[in-house]
């Protein structure tokens, strides 16, 4: 004997009003496509707090992309000082005769000095107007980063990055003795320290180059590092973004 539609029926299900209402009040309307078309609900409260981890994400990203344009920006200013001092100084010195010769090596190099100038020079440039954007409005500067997006960052990131480290090599492989750098440190500078006290302090020279090549490692070690820590953060802005994509899947479905 087949026993009557309603014995199948489910217990009613009760509702918790307050819950429901507490529901209704952190939810926000979103349209979803169903068969029928495209119908208004109120979307789940968790949703809604996806998306606002995924903004303090987003805004945290461009908190550190602001951050390594100003570190990038620092690290850049002394080997630009230092190189465009050097130079002046041979510039300004490589005629002075004293005891038949001048302060400098026979056949002097100096693409290595203008090679870490140039490049100092272009980030302290490419910093200095994106931060002076930041300053002048942010929303602004939001909207370029927004424009431009992640490839481009990537792209500038990138460049930045394979610039540093081939600039910092070539700087090192450059020191070859007949180069500012390595003039400035080698022993014959030392032997003719007397001769040219009055023009150059050689030592003093060799210390400030030093310190630029160190600080164009760093720039190329700092430049790595952002990247890194961007990155990672990127693909977890993604997946977030995944995760709420196949809630919104499974609620059209529903």
């Amino acid at each position: 004997m087949s026993m009557p539609y309603d014995s199948y029926a489910q217990p009613p299900i009760s509702l918790d009003t307050k819950q429901y209402a507490s529901f209704q009040s952190n939810a926000s309307p979103i349209k979803i496509f169903t068969p029928s078309g495209y119908q208004q609900i109120l979307e789940p409260p968790h949703l809604e707090n996806i998306r606002q981890k995924d903004y303090r994400l987003k805004r945290q990203i461009r908190i550190w992309k602001l951050v390594a344009r100003i570190s990038t920006f620092l690290l850049a200013i002394y080997p630009l000082y230092s190189q465009a001092t050097t130079l002046h100084q041979y510039l300004s010195t490589r005629d002075i005769i004293i005891d038949g010769r001048n302060a400098w090596a026979k056949e002097t190099t100096i693409w290595p000095t203008i090679l870490l100038l140039s490049t100092s020079s272009a980030t302290v440039l490419v910093s200095l107007l994106i931060l002076a954007s930041y300053l002048l409005s942010v929303k602004h500067a939001n909207r370029t980063d927004k424009t431009v997006g992640t490839a481009g960052f990537v792209i500038d990131m990138g460049a930045h990055i394979a610039v540093w480290i081939a600039t910092a090599a070539a700087y090192r492989v450059g020191k070859t003795g007949n180069d500012l750098w390595g003039w400035t440190c080698s022993d014959m500078a030392d032997q003719i320290q007397d001769q040219f006290q009055a023009i150059i302090n050689f030592n003093n020279f060799c210390n400030v180059q030093s310190y630029a090549w160190i600080l164009s490692i760093a720039q190329a070690v700092a430049l790595i590092v952002t990247g890194v820590v961007y990155y990672l953060a990127w693909r977890r802005m993604k997946h977030k973004e995944r995760m709420e994509n196949g809630m919104m899947q499974n609620l059209t479905h529903f």
